[in-house]
C-alpha cells in the first residue's frame, strides 16, 4: 500500500511539475515587458535657471491570449524635480475622473497611460476597447486633423506628440469593404486639453483679450460635457489606396477641447465695472481627409480639415459675449526627401476663417511654414536634427537643433535648444521669454 501511494504521489508530482512548467513555459511566451526612464534637464536663457529637471519612468506590459488577442498596459511615473511647468498640484478641472492622474506631492504624478484589449474576430473585425491613442493625420510640428485625442500644453507643443496626447477610454472598430478599410470610433471620455496657470511658463495668453485698464476680471469654473452617451465624441476614417495613391476622408463629432471663453461686462457691489468670463465647451463638427503618394526619394502629402462653426475672442464690441462664430478650413501640403542619410521635410500651412468677423489676435488668412532637416552619421548612432516653424503673418515661429547620440543599443544621448522669436502678443512670440536648452539621456530595457 505505501509502495502504491509512493508512486501514485511521484507521478502526481510529474504531471503537476510538467504541467506548472508548460503554463509556465506558455505565460513567458505570452507576456511581454519593457521600460523606458527618460530623463530631460532644460535650462531657461531669460531666468538664468532650470526650467525642468524631469525624470519619466514608462514600463510597458503585454500578455497575449492567442493569435487574435492580447492585452497592453503603459504606465507612467512623472516627476520634475524643479515643480515649475505644473505648479503644484494641478485641479484637472478638464479631465474626467477616469483619466486624471495621482498625484504624490507636488512633483510626482502616476498615469495609466494606457490599457486597452484589442481582439481579431473571424479575421474581418478588429475591435480595440479601453483607454487609448487613436492617431489621425499626416503633419508635422502643427495640428489639422491630429484632433480626437486632447493634449497637454505643459510644454506648449515643444514635446513629443505622443507625449502630450491624452489616451482617452474609448472604443474603434476597423474592417473592411473591399477595398476601403473603415475605422469607426466612440469616445465616452469627456476629458479635454489640459492649458496651465497664469503662474507657468507656457501659459497662453495670447488666447485671451485683456480686459480695458481700470477694469478688474473674474473667471468662472469651467463646463465640462459630464454625459456618458450624450456628449461622447464619435467619427469614422475612410482609407484606400489606389494607384500609389493613400488617401482618407474624416468625420469627427466632437466637443472642441479649447473652451469657449465666453465674457460679459458687470458691475459689483461697488458699482464698480467686471469682466465675468464663463468657459463652455462646444460642440462642432470637422470633416477633413489625407493624401500622400511616393515619386522616387520624395513622398508628397497632404491634409485638409473643414470646421463648422468654430468660435473666435472677438474684437466688435457688439459681439454677443465677446464671441463670433465661423467656419474655418485648414489646409497643409508637405514633401519629404529622403537621399541616404539625409532627410528633408518642407510643409506648407493655410488656415482660413470664412465668414465676415473680426477674430482677436489672428488674421483671416494665416499661414505658417516649417522645415525639418535631418542626417544619420557614424551608422546611424549619431543623428542631427533642425526643426524650423514660422508664422508669415507676424513673423513669430520657434527653432529647435538637436543631436542625438546612441551611447550602446540601451542608451541614447539627447542635446538641443528651442529658441522663440517674436512679438510676445503672437502665438510663438509669446514664450520668447522660455526658450531654453536641453540635455536628456533615454535608457530602455
Amino acid at each position: 500500500m505505501s509502495l502504491r501511494y509512493s508512486v501514485f504521489m511521484i507521478l502526481l508530482c510529474f504531471f503537476l511539475g510538467v504541467h506548472g512548467q508548460e503554463k509556465q513555459n506558455k505565460f513567458k511566451k505570452s507576456f511581454k515587458a519593457s521600460l523606458v526612464i527618460d530623463s530631460d534637464f532644460s535650462y531657461e536663457f531669460k531666468s538664468e535657471k532650470s526650467q525642468k529637471s524631469e525624470v519619466i519612468l514608462k514600463p510597458e506590459f503585454s500578455y497575449k491570449l492567442n493569435r487574435n488577442s492580447k492585452f497592453i498596459l503603459k504606465g507612467q511615473l512623472y516627476t520634475d524635480f524643479s515643480d515649475n511647468l505644473e505648479v503644484g498640484v494641478p485641479k484637472e478641472e478638464t479631465v474626467s475622473n477616469f483619466s486624471k492622474r495621482l498625484f504624490i506631492g507636488d512633483r510626482t504624478s502616476l498615469e495609466l497611460r494606457e490599457f486597452y484589449f484589442h481582439t481579431k474576430i473571424q479575421k474581418k473585425l478588429d475591435l480595440t476597447i479601453g483607454k487609448q491613442q487613436i492617431v489621425w493625420g499626416e503633419t508635422d510640428g502643427l495640428k489639422l486633423l491630429d484632433v480626437v485625442n486632447p493634449q497637454n500644453f505643459r510644454e506648449f507643443i515643444l514635446d513629443d506628440f505622443e507625449d502630450s496626447r491624452i489616451p482617452l477610454w474609448s472604443l474603434k472598430a476597423e474592417f473592411d469593404i473591399k477595398s476601403i478599410d473603415i475605422q469607426i470610433v466612440w469616445i465616452p471620455d469627456n476629458t479635454y486639453h489640459i492649458t496651465q496657470g497664469f503662474d507657468a511658463p507656457f501659459f497662453t495668453k495670447s488666447l485671451f483679450k485683456s480686459p480695458p485698464e481700470g477694469v478688474q476680471s473674474t473667471l468662472n469654473e469651467v463646463k465640462r460635457p459630464k454625459r456618458f452617451f450624450a456628449d461622447s465624441d464619435v467619427g469614422f476614417k475612410l482609407n484606400t489606396f489606389n494607384k500609389g495613391w493613400d488617401v482618407s476622408l474624416n468625420y469627427f463629432y466632437y466637443f472642441d477641447d479649447l473652451p469657449v471663453f465666453y465674457n460679459k461686462l458687470q458691475f459689483n457691489e461697488n458699482n464698480d465695472p467686471l469682466i465675468v468670463i464663463n468657459p463652455k465647451f462646444e460642440r462642432q463638427h470637422l470633416l477633413g481627409g489625407t493624401f500622400n503618394k511616393v515619386f522616387g526619394s520624395s513622398t508628397f502629402r497632404g491634409e485638409i480639415a473643414y470646421i463648422f462653426n468654430q468660435n473666435f475672442a472677438s474684437n466688435k464690441p457688439e459681439a454677443n459675449l465677446g464671441i463670433e462664430t465661423s467656419d474655418q478650413f485648414k489646409s497643409a501640403i508637405g514633401i519629404d526627401y529622403i537621399k541616404g542619410e539625409h532627410i528633408i521635410s518642407a510643409q506648407l500651412f493655410s488656415d482660413i476663417i470664412t465668414h465676415d468677423i473680426s477674430p482677436y489676435n489672428r488674421d483671416i488668412f494665416e499661414t505658417n511654414i516649417s522645415l525639418k532637416v535631418s542626417q544619420e552619421m557614424m551608422n546611424d548612432n549619431l543623428n542631427s536634427e533642425v526643426i524650423w516653424v514660422h508664422n508669415a503673418n507676424h513673423g513669430d515661429g520657434y527653432i529647435k537643433p538637436q543631436i542625438s547620440y546612441w551611447l550602446n543599443t540601451n542608451t541614447q544621448l539627447f542635446l538641443g535648444s528651442s529658441i522663440f522669436y517674436g512679438n510676445e502678443t503672437n502665438l510663438f512670440g509669446q514664450f520668447k521669454d522660455r526658450s531654453r536648452t536641453s540635455l536628456g539621456m533615454r535608457w530602455g530595457i
